[in-house]
């Protein structure tokens, strides 16, 4: 474990489970004693900010029932902006992406009339690379022309959304973009580039708890959700749950994207394990 900073308060046990706990429950976000310092850590201008001398009354001011629960609501905003990893970058674990395009979107377009509609959700999308990237591979399939493309990124920080909506990206997010694609899909803006408004336009964010937020505010049900490096960070419990509720958002036979470290084998789980060309993903049961 990293040695504390000097002159830092520090985040004792009896604070840390009640804080720990109380993250949790509002965000699905796991704080264990081994990762206790990220805790300690990242919380302490939000102490500093408010004048306070411990981390005990940090915990107390975030539960105190006089405060408005407008005031209470924007605090919590803020940790989440400051706890949520937000790590990502275009075309991230691409042969799922390749998956997509390759496998899938040929076969919803073969079972469908033409001119039906197309339902992504990015659940969970950061600063908006994912659903973009999404738009691009359905763009390149070149079979979804004359279709309704619904996609749909969540996130529940308004900054990342905020990042997704304006569409600006640094070097960074290329990472993993071939040059044609670069060059095809965004125009350079000072050392920083911008998806291509045609891309945009296929795309619609909003901020969503997963935990807790009603799921109806997206429309509809979904033939492809992409919930990548998100419930990593869940205990099984919130786990269990988010999928149950994910699965209810698919249609029939609809397929459930996560993460190459994440695995729905340790829990009950409605979705059956398929494979899509040479991926592992879920799919609900027609």
């Amino acid at each position: 474990m990293p040695s504390p900073i000097s002159g830092a308060i520090v985040l004792d046990p009896q604070a840390f489970d009640l804080l720990s706990k109380l993250i949790a429950t509002r965000f699905g976000l796991v704080y264990t004693t081994e990762t206790a310092y990220l805790l300690e850590r990242r919380l302490q201008n939000r102490l500093s900010l408010h004048g306070l001398a411990s981390f005990l009354d940090y915990y107390l001011l975030l539960t105190d029932p006089k405060q408005s629960s407008t005031h209470r609501d924007r605090e919590f905003q803020e940790i989440f902006e400051i706890l949520s990893t937000r790590e990502t970058y275009f075309f991230r674990e691409s042969y799922q992406l390749d998956a997509f395009r390759e496998v899938l979107l040929p076969q919803l377009h073969h079972k469908r009339p033409r001119g039906s509609s197309l339902s992504v959700w990015s659940a969970g999308c950061a600063s908006g690379e994912e659903p973009y990237s999404i738009a691009v591979e359905i763009i390149e399939s070149g079979l979804f022309d004359s279709w309704n493309v619904r996609i749909i990124g969540s996130d529940l920080s308004s900054q990342a959304l905020h990042a997704a909506v304006q569409g600006i990206y640094g070097p960074s997010a290329f990472r993993q973009t071939d040059p044609g694609r670069h060059n095809r899909y965004f125009r350079p803006l000072t050392g920083r580039w911008q998806i291509n408004d045609s891309v945009r336009r296929m795309c619609t964010f909003l901020r969503l708890n997963l935990i807790h937020d009603d799921f109806s505010i997206l429309g509809g049900l979904f033939d492809a959700i992409f919930c990548r490096n998100v419930i990593i960070y869940f205990d099984r419990a919130d786990r269990n749950r988010l999928i149950a509720r994910l699965a209810d958002q698919l249609a029939p036979g609809g397929y459930l994207f996560l993460g190459h470290a994440e695995s729905l084998l340790d829990g009950n789980t409605p979705l059956g394990i398929a494979h899509l060309g040479r991926e592992l993903v879920y799919r609900k049961p027609t």
